[in-house]
């Protein structure tokens, strides 16, 4: 479950499904927007279908159980949602695929697809486009770029009006807001992809190319051909956009031009020009420093953060073979470092449901306390404390142990930094004293790897205490 198996296996689902939806209009056009209506409307009625039938169904089950204690265990839902989203869903709606060589007429188009498309969707289209203009103009008059917004302001609503003028196509001969929407629309629309393109370069210039920004590349060249051939072609052939998105789908996804191939040698480039600009990089070995900027510490840190995240520590080419990243300090000279806005971490266990070895201790705390909450338990001569973020074992009035806990929380976070499921060992702590043996279990640890001093912050934990007292 790792990002490149991830979006591979969605690309080429997308390919794939795609392909499904050109291959019996292979060869001839005529028809072929109605029938991917077609199959789109059949989509959403069998989705709609199976989520009725899967609603009354669990009413069903829910009722017999409730009412006559069948012993209907929860595991039985579950499956009855396996069945309708498995056989009943996928049957209804390959039931419905028209025949091979049906042939569709301008009157077969639905009526309610046609009224939410000419008269709700594409005024607001209309509206957005406008909006996307006085921005544009406002960026050239204050001559300053915001960064990271613009493109994703420009690519979804540029990748849902191309979805648009696609199932209006067949409305231009019989309606002028259509008509005029198709002739005029893709070219007003080119200007504003020009504006993302730039507002990407920006960002590639300044922090090379990742897989979003390269997927937002692709699709923003895929979207732009797709309005010039809207805009210059008198009789288009709409299934070759269809095509041509399978063709791209897996392209990205394979091969050496692919996204993670081109985001690897373009981090590999920009960590080599940070180490170089800061005379870090003799004869293709690290020389550490701490005199060098903060940004370019918190961009060298990020990324060996991409790396260590999406591949493997290995794959960065300047560091040694057996990089990892406690390694930071002794390779580079300073710890990883990050922005102010900080990243979020956050830690929880592999498996919850797990013994633990509890025969040293005689006390536990059966729940789990959160990071600012105050109680005090007594029991006998014992008690137990919590304020601040510490904790306090005292016996006899006499105060015996005590813990920041968010300091531990950040130890076993500095000792696990990019990890976010972790074994359960590593979610507990162990400590002792000559009064005492402490255990706590943490079940969740969250905060900011930035808390606004350059050091990471706990903003949430829960955790539950054991001890015995000698």
């Amino acid at each position: 479950m790792d990002m490149v198996s991830i979006t591979r296996y969605i690309a080429f689902n997308l390919a794939l499904y795609l392909l499904f939806i050109a291959i019996p209009y292979l060869g001839r056009e005529d028809g072929f927007e109605l029938y991917v209506i077609k199959l789109f409307t059949g989509f959403i009625v069998t989705y709609s279908y199976s989520l009725i039938l899967f609603g009354g169904l669990v009413a069903i089950l829910f009722t017999i159980n409730t009412l006559f204690s069948a012993g209907i265990p929860e595991e039985v839902y579950f499956d009855l949602w396996l069945l309708v989203a498995g056989i009943f869903a996928p049957a209804y709606f390959l039931a419905g695929i028209p025949a091979y060589g049906v042939a569709y007429k301008s009157e077969d188009y639905p009526k309610f697809l046609q009224i939410l498309l000419l008269y709700i969707v594409m005024p607001l289209l209309s509206v957005y486009t406008a909006i996307l203009y006085v921005y544009f103009v406002k960026i050239i008059v204050i001559r300053y770029w915001p960064a990271g917004i613009v493109s994703h302001l420009v690519l979804w609503y540029a990748f849902v009006s191309t979805i648009v003028i696609f199932f209006i196509y067949l409305l231009k001969e019989k309606n002028t807001w259509a008509r005029t929407f198709i002739a005029y629309f893709p070219k007003l629309i080119l200007p504003l992809l020009l504006m993302m393109f730039v507002a990407m370069g920006i960002r590639i210039n300044a922090y090379g190319i990742t897989e979003n920004r390269y997927l937002v590349m692709v699709g923003g060249l895929w979207i732009t051909g797709s309005m010039l051939y809207f805009a210059f072609k008198k009789n288009t052939m709409n299934i070759k956009i269809v095509i041509s998105v399978a063709i791209i789908a897996v392209l990205v996804v394979s091969g050496p031009c692919s996204s993670y191939a081109v985001s690897k040698y373009s981090q590999n480039n920009q960590m080599e020009k940070l180490l170089i600009n800061n005379n870090m990089l003799v004869d293709g070995s690290i020389v550490p420093s701490e005199e060098i900027s903060q940004t370019d510490k918190i961009s060298i840190s990020s990324i060996v953060q991409y790396f260590n995240r999406y591949y493997s520590l290995t794959e960065l080419k300047v560091v040694p073979q057996d990089f990892s990243l406690n390694q930071m300090q002794e390779v580079f000279g300073f710890d990883l470092t990050y922005s102010y806005s900080g990243q979020n971490f956050s830690h929880h266990p592999k498996e919850t449901r797990e013994l633990v070895e509890i025969r040293e201790y005689d006390y536990f705390s059966p729940s789990y306390f959160g990071l600012n909450d105050v109680f005090e338990i007594k029991q006998g001569s014992l008690s137990v404390s919590y304020a601040s973020q510490i904790i306090k074992i005292s016996k006899e009035g006499q105060v015996i142990y005590e813990k920041d806990i968010a300091q531990v929380a950040l130890d076993i976070h500095a000792a696990n930094i990019g990890e976010n499921v972790l074994e359960n060992k590593d979610m507990t702590f162990v400590d002792e004293n000559e009064q005492l043996k402490v255990m706590f279990l943490f079940q969740n640890i969250n905060g900011k790897e930035d808390g606004g001093n350059g050091q990471p912050r706990i903003e949430w934990l829960n955790f539950s205490v054991l001890f015995t007292v000698y």
